[in-house]
């Protein structure tokens, strides 16, 4: 049950305005009154709530009311197909967007196993701003599995048990994605102990076609969750395009540079030949030994013919390298597409470096 009264699901939505600042007394009041409203409509008494529960609702009811969300935070919300609870946990965590060095600030930096784009630190979730419009989707992605930590750690422990098995349950399904094993061999490290609460938003945002159960589960934070699923989707799908092509091109450099090597190899030995036999032939003419004129033209064609041929092959082996070059270049630009792609989302490499201190003034003599 919720005490977040969205106007209406969507780009649309409002957040209620905040209450006008009271006394402290009046606060206090008006924080036992939102607990007994809470008992009163899901019909339990007080005393039969977990008071952990009951305080946790109420702070983040209080945090939701003053929050103001930003045009980047909504729109993370409605392309990500939050629901009304969905988004209720998303602003009662404070969500910012970041940019590079305020972000290392709070979460820290990437390391060579791991891009980090966001970050739960219990109270509040920030987003890494990746600019680059081609990536643009990833934030709604990142605000997603970041919300639905914040969902996790607000669980009971019974509650929080039974998710576990279901999301080992889930794991058992996938965990002969490669991928995936990396990601949580990285967790284990970077994250010991965070297991299950990373898979919960992994599959959240990342995994269509989930169990009957984690489905029901996610129902209630997602009123569309293909459309994080479908987000997370576009955004591998850039490197997942750059790195076919790469491939693709990578095969068709090494085959093009097989070919030109075993073309220049059989030039080589073909042109040694003829040189060889041109020298026979002039040795040979010069010496009387070809015996007719006739004879002297037949050989002399021939092998005029075979230097044609070679000059041909010459010609063609040039036009390959021409083009071998093209496709290198081209391989060149596609991995430095990959890069800049890859820079964009490191909030590490856009932090500008500290500049080295001013020197002492030198007094004058």
């Amino acid at each position: 049950m919720t005490l977040f009264d969205f106007d209406a699901p969507g780009d649309g939505f409002e957040p209620p305005e905040p209450p006008v600042p009271r006394s402290r007394a009046a606060v206090l009041i008006r924080r036992i009154a939102l607990i007994v409203v809470i008992a009163v409509i899901i019909g339990v008494p007080v005393g039969a709530v977990a008071w952990s529960f009951v305080y946790q609702r109420v702070e983040d009811q209080v945090e939701v009311w003053q929050y103001r969300p930003s045009p980047a935070i909504s729109e993370m919300a409605a392309e990500s197909g939050m629901s009304d609870e969905g988004r209720f946990y998303f602003y009662a965590s404070a969500p910012t967007v970041e940019n590079a060095a305020d972000f290392q600030s709070v979460c820290g930096s990437s390391s060579d196993d791991f891009v980090l784009l966001g970050c739960y630190t219990g109270s509040s979730i920030h987003v890494f701003d990746v600019a680059d419009a081609r990536l643009s989707g990833i934030r709604g992605v990142t605000a997603a599995h970041e919300m639905l930590h914040a969902v996790y750690a607000r669980l009971s422990d019974s509650d929080r048990s039974d998710l576990d098995v279901l999301l080992e349950q889930q794991y058992e399904a996938h965990k002969d994605d490669p991928d995936l094993a990396a990601r949580m061999l990285s967790y284990a490290t970077t994250e010991p102990g965070q297991r299950d609460n990373e898979l919960h938003s992994i599959f959240g945002t990342e995994v269509a076609g989930l169990s009957p159960a984690l489905e029901a589960h996610y129902a209630k934070y997602f009123t569309d969750r293909s459309k994080v699923v479908a987000l997370n989707a576009s955004f591998e799908a850039v490197f997942n395009q750059i790195h076919d092509q790469e491939s693709a091109l990578a095969a068709q450099v090494s085959a093009a540079g097989d070919a030109i090597d075993r073309e220049s190899a059989q030039y080589s030995a073909d042109s040694d030949t003829l040189s060889q036999d041109v020298a026979d032939f002039n040795s040979r003419a010069s010496a009387g030994d070809i015996v007719s004129r006739a004879e002297f033209d037949r050989q002399r064609a021939a092998l005029e013919g075979r230097q044609a041929d070679l000059a041909t092959r010459y010609t063609g082996i040039q036009n390959d390298i021409t083009a071998y070059n093209a496709l290198r270049d081209q391989l060149e630009a596609l991995n430095s597409q990959a890069q800049e792609l890859g820079r964009s989302l490191d909030s590490t490499l856009q932090v500008p470096p500290t500049p080295p201190p001013a020197p002492a003034p030198v007094a004058g003599g």
